[in-house]
């Protein structure tokens, strides 16, 4: 099969993103840095810019906050059961978190990279993490204990993420110039390289490259991954560049598809996911503020629908098959759901009789 092309599985028939809406929201008082949902669909953690991870149950919308952290979070990923929520900050840290008791332990807690840790993976089957930073370095770390198992170095600038293969013992990591690297995780060599020029920039006025992937997703059936990024930068510190999602072929490493925005949308993507009955979801964030997501097929480069967000988006998941979660700049998680609204229920209106 094209990898380009839509790929189709049964899925339920009222799941259409035309119907996207909100069904939930959980609040915090600062703004969200990142946000993953748990597989069974049960929980939602978020790192925050206090430092903390605030961590909801979407069954009882019970809250609870994980402490420890001395910097905000920048990427939260939670283990295949659901027992365990693994967390990597600003300040290199890498932490594991007991997701079973009534209050949340920290496992255990290493210093993973000099400088931001900015990613934090977890491999198919649970063995291995994955973390990457401002070293220029890529670490895989054994999930159960922390140990540090393989260092990858060849990266020339900060490493923004690195996400395993669905099927593979491979990894692709990216940095922010656009530098590309598939390594094999089980022997330590890297498999190939490239640049995806298109994702990286040059602030003449600060005099500052500007790139990096924001979010790194791989199709289910690891024929392609995604990268949520940046693009045509004129000035990256005032927002004035256009959101992309680049879709590569996992064989070739080429580019199939080059997702963008809707018009006149100045500001970063933030977010990516594939859907399995084939369509890509995207999350932005505007210079203005506000935010938007955008809903992909795969023979455009152009989205088929857009929801405008009146905050900006920092972080993306799937909830199941019909629903999807955003972290919001303002400190608001939105759970969006994906089919038709259920119609209001209709109550006959009461007349009064005579006794």
């Amino acid at each position: 099969m094209n990898p380009a092309e839509t790929k189709t599985e049964p899925v339920a028939a009222s799941v259409d993103p035309v119907h996207t809406h909100v069904v939930a929201e959980y609040k915090h008082q600062r703004p969200l840095t990142t946000l993953a949902c748990d597989p069974a669909g049960r929980l939602l953690a978020a790192g925050a810019e206090d430092l903390n991870v605030q961590l909801w149950d979407l069954q009882s919308d019970r809250q609870r906050t994980l402490e420890g952290h001395d910097s905000w979070v920048r990427s939260v990923r939670f283990s295949a059961d659901g027992s365990r929520l693994y967390t990597a900050c600003w300040g290199g840290v890498l932490k594991a978190w007991d997701l079973t008791a009534d209050q949340p332990q920290v496992l255990y807690s290493v210093q993973a990279h000099q400088g931001s840790a900015r990613w934090v993976g977890v491999s198919p089957d649970g063995r291995w993490l994955v973390t990457c930073g401002n070293d220029l370095l890529v670490k895989i770390w054994d999930a159960g204990d922390g140990s540090l198992r393989q260092v990858f170095a060849g990266h020339a600038r900060h490493v923004y993420g690195a996400q395993f293969h669905p099927t593979a013992p491979l990894l692709v990591s990216q940095d922010l110039v656009g530098g590309v690297k598939l390594w094999n995780y089980l022997t330590g060599q890297p498999e190939h390289t490239f640049v995806a020029d298109m994702m990286t920039g040059y602030d003449k006025k600060f005099a500052a490259d500007m790139g990096g992937s924001r979010d790194l997703q791989f199709d289910p059936d690891g024929t392609a991954w995604a990268s949520a990024g940046i693009t045509k930068l004129t000035n990256g510190f005032a927002g004035d560049q256009d959101p992309l999602i680049v879709l590569f072929d996992w064989q070739t490493c080429k580019p199939l598809r080059r997702f963008h925005a809707a018009k006149n949308f100045k500001g970063i993507a933030w977010g990516v996911r594939f859907h399995r009955s084939g369509f890509v979801i995207g999350a932005g964030a505007h210079k203005n503020g506000k935010g938007a997501l955008w809903f992909y097929n795969r023979q455009q480069d152009e989205p088929f629908h857009t929801v405008a967000t009146p905050r900006a988006a920092r972080g993306l998941d799937l909830i199941g098959e019909d629903r999807f979660a955003v972290a919001h700049a303002d400190g608001t998680a939105s759970v969006y759901q994906m089919t038709e609204p259920e119609a209001e229920p209709q109550t006959e209106p009461q007349t009064e009789t005579e006794g």
